[in-house]
């Protein structure tokens, strides 16, 4: 059974790539969200194993993106939440990660990196295509750094 996910982020676009890349990994993505709004009502109805959330989230009034990770880990302690940011002060990486989130990723990123923090969380992910080709990779570079 696919690993079930919630992406919230603001932009259509990274909404698609963050998609697309854990769809190639083996998830599924159940739900979008461009709000903390829409996320909080999708992520209760659906109950997602992984949540991924944009640092940068509208929220008038809503839960800010701290608050949203601290309401999903208090009532789905062994949801995942991927933070993704364009940039991060080591301050607020350490905010979000003892608020909950598994990890803290600065957008453009190397979802190989991706893959490896959310593969240990789900082993899961460790038989899927995306980790055949990992490993692939993996054997190529080390055949050719030892030429």
């Amino acid at each position: 059974m696919a690993i079930r996910v919630l992406i919230t982020d603001g932009s259509p676009a990274i909404r698609d790539s963050i998609r697309r890349h854990l769809e190639c990994m083996g998830c599924s993505v159940l739900a979008e969200a461009e709000s903390a709004a829409q996320a909080l009502p999708l992520f209760r109805t659906i109950r997602p194993e992984i949540v991924t959330l944009d640092t940068q989230l509208r929220y008038g009034g809503q839960p800010n993106p701290f608050d949203l990770v601290r309401v999903i880990k208090r009532e789905s302690p062994g949801t995942s939440v991927l933070m993704v940011g364009t940039t991060w002060s080591p301050e607020e990486a350490e905010l979000f990660i003892r608020a909950g989130a598994l990890e803290c990723f600065v957008a453009p990123f190397d979802f190989a990196s991706v893959w490896r923090v959310i593969s240990v969380a789900h082993p899961e992910l460790m038989a899927g295509t995306y980790a055949t080709m990992m490993s692939t990779t993996a054997a190529l570079k080390a055949t050719r750094a030892s030429r």
